[in-house]
């Protein structure tokens, strides 16, 4: 008997959402078959079966919320020769590992005391409820579905007594993609004390450089603000770092790959430029257009979403000529594009645009985040030092 784990999905990911089962208990399964589609704040995967076998009993219904290595779902299987380095291909080909057979998930460490199967686990995720504000009822403090059923009772005449509603108002229930943007967002501010930084920077130069080598190679306006980023990690090097919590400490990147906010039908999508600083604008632009048409089309993979290190967010091109965004937890600074604007610079009238730096303060002092966007303006504001590179 196998029980299939949640994966790692991606640096960062600690949980995922059950959007669709494309099997049913009692049914036959063959290795590599797909059998769960589970959406996260970056990408929808689909995970495939570490075995062939029969589907014994699926333990997390759809539109569930479940934590990386809770087990989803157990398989029957007589193929002994599975057993060989099962772990490792899958984590190779999919991240499932292989378990023995697991009743209920392991505890907590954070929550010593909790006691609840699988599926009531589930059914509490399914309703946003967090089991340590639920009273167990059940044998040795067990919490059951129906304590589940009384807290959303309880909880829903505290919220009617608190929020009126009217004939014609709407009901927005957090789900989907937009779920794990409200849960990822509200940690990074929970966690991470920002502080933001802006400055307006001439950009005359980068539209006269896109204007002479668009003829022969097409050159993304925020391309030029990727290369920037990176050349100032140079000498700011805190500015490219993740956190870890568990740990309390950051991990400070030798590798620069920056994730660049993409606004598709599906969600807000952070996709990743690896190894940035190796690349010219040439092929920084057409990662970034090829990118987004993927982003577009839902045809992401893993890859292209996984391990960015720093983000930039071109809300320009909609609108707004400032902004305050929140940091891409679990790295420590974010830069916002703002839109095309002009000011005057030594009292003459400059075409240009503001940008908005945030950062952990808890890492980055606001000298050091100050002193790194300077960096960033002075190397755009003069684009042809590194056209070439």
């Amino acid at each position: 008997m196998y029980t299939v784990k949640l994966p790692p999905i991606g640096e960062g990911i600690q949980e995922g959402e059950i959007v669709r089962w494309a099997v049913k208990e009692g049914e036959q399964v063959k290795k590599d078959q797909e059998l769960v589609e589970v959406m996260t704040d970056k990408i929808t995967v689909k995970i495939p079966s570490p075995v062939s076998g029969k589907i014994s009993r699926i333990l997390v219904p759809e539109e569930a919320t479940i934590n990386i290595d809770d087990p989803m779902v157990q398989i029957d299987s007589p193929d002994e020769s599975n057993n060989v380095n099962i772990g490792e291909s899958i984590n190779k080909e999919a991240g499932v590992v292989e378990s023995k057979t697991v009743q209920e998930p392991p505890v907590d460490s954070k929550k010593p005391s909790l006691k609840a199967t699988p599926s009531v686990r589930a059914y509490a995720n399914s309703n946003n409820v967090d089991l340590l504000n639920v009273k167990p009822s059940g044998p040795d403090g067990r919490i059951t579905k129906d304590d589940i059923d009384t807290h959303l009772k309880q909880a829903k005449s505290q919220s009617k007594s608190s929020v009126e509603t009217k004939p014609g108002d709407e009901i927005f229930k957090i789900t989907g993609v937009r779920k794990v943007i409200f849960d990822k967002m509200a940690k990074s501010k929970q966690i991470m004390p920002h502080f933001t930084v802006s400055d307006f920077v001439d950009t005359d130069n980068i539209t006269r450089t896109i204007v002479q080598y668009s003829k022969n190679n097409y050159l993304s306006f925020t391309s030029f603000f990727v290369k920037a980023c990176t050349i100032a990690f140079k000498d700011f090097p805190k500015l490219n770092a993740i956190y870890n919590e568990n740990d309390k400490n950051y991990t400070i990147k030798k590798s620069y790959n920056i994730g660049v906010a993409v606004d598709s039908p599906y969600g807000l999508t952070v996709v990743v430029i690896k190894d940035a600083d190796k690349k010219d604008i040439k092929t920084i632009s057409k990662e970034i257009k090829d990118l987004a048409e993927k982003a577009r089309n839902n045809s992401l993979t893993l890859d292209d979403i996984q391990g960015s290190t720093f983000s930039i967010t071109n809300i320009g091109a909609i609108g707004g000529i400032m902004s305050t965004p929140i940091i891409n937890y679990p790295e420590v600074a974010i830069l916002a594009v703002n839109s095309r604007t002009s000011s005057f610079v030594d009292g003459e009238l400059k075409g240009g645009l503001f940008l908005t730096l945030a950062c952990d303060h808890r890492l980055i002092d606001g000298a050091e985040g100050t002193r790194y966007l300077q960096r960033v303006k002075e190397i755009l504001e003069h684009p042809m030092m590194f056209i070439g590179d």
